[in-house]
């Protein structure tokens, strides 16, 4: 008698991109990743902030790895100058020596700032911290047959407390404003990634810190400015039980909706569309009709 051997489905990967669309339109995400109608376009901005991780996280490695004589004798610009070529080489993006130089400014504004003394001190003071991870990876299952892939830009501990500190880097163009900072889709990564982490290595959630630091490529004319500018900026936004147990209830439902128990995109299934307050989630979609969402305005979620 032949033995029956039984194969473990295999699980289902997704990003907290997928999570992200899904939540903002259901119908966009439906024609991103079951129709596969999604394209999708590489440009200078991305590049940018791929360039800008390589060289903070480079410098980091330094700082925590080595000395802090070494952090500062490294060539942060030579760096991230190599760094964006490679990303526009890598990816054939079209560009102009004038684009390049305009991203290359801002990039030296910008580490130079970080990289001051002040801000290492701030933010990342080896008599505090201990560097864990530099693109820790965490693939943890939720339900359904599903895991969600992520990669954790900066892990550190504190070392007077144990606790540890899950940093993201965000470039941007003018910085978060108070909308952005209440933006359930934004917020709800670092979240996630907390109740992620707490998992794979079972450290209770409230030894656990999140934080993002936001890094801004413009300032506003100085003249209409009412305070002080700054091109880094740390935002830690409320991760307690509370969010943590609604993020991951809003997860799970993405999955159970969307997935079958075998881990399968159910294709029959309704995906409404949802442009949010005033439309907002209809800005960048492709899918419009003339132009035009022909579904109701609704309001939108807030953490």
């Amino acid at each position: 008698m032949s033995e029956v051997i039984t194969q473990t489905p295999k699980k289902k990967i997704v990003s907290f991109s997928q999570f992200s669309k899904w939540f903002t339109c259901p119908y966009q995400w439906y024609r991103d990743y079951i129709l596969k109608e999604k394209t999708f376009e590489d440009n200078l901005i991305m590049s940018f902030g791929t360039a800008i991780h390589e060289t903070v996280q480079e410098y980091l490695t330094l700082l925590f790895k080595k000395s802090k004589e070494d952090a500062q004798k490294m060539d942060y610009m030579e760096f991230f100058k190599k760094a964006f070529q490679a990303q526009i080489d890598l990816k054939k993006l079209p560009h102009t020596q004038p684009e390049v130089d305009d991203y290359t400014t801002d990039a030296e504004n910008i580490l130079k700032e970080l990289f001051s003394p002040i801000n290492i001190a701030r933010l990342f003071s080896p008599s505090k911290f201990e560097l864990l991870a530099i693109e820790d990876e965490l693939n943890e299952g939720i339900v359904n047959n599903v895991n969600l892939n992520a990669h954790l830009d900066i892990v550190l501990r504190e070392t007077a407390t144990g606790n540890i500190r899950i940093v993201d880097l965000k470039t941007s163009t003018n910085g978060w404003n108070q909308y952005q900072k209440e933006d359930f889709t934004k917020i709800s990564q670092l979240v996630l990634y907390k109740a992620m982490y707490s998992k794979k290595h079972n450290i209770p959630l409230s030894k656990i810190q999140i934080e993002f630091i936001i890094l801004r490529r413009k300032l506003y004319d100085e003249t209409k400015a009412k305070y002080p500018q700054t091109r880094v900026e740390s935002f830690k936004p409320s991760s307690n039980q509370n969010n943590v147990i609604q993020v991951i209830q809003e997860f799970t439902k993405f999955v159970q909706t969307c997935f079958t128990n075998e881990g399968i995109y159910k294709e029959e299934q309704e995906y409404p569309k949802i442009p949010g307050k005033a439309k907002k989630n209809c800005k960048y979609c492709q899918y419009l009709k003339n132009g035009k969402c022909d579904a109701k305005a609704t309001k939108t979620f807030v953490i």
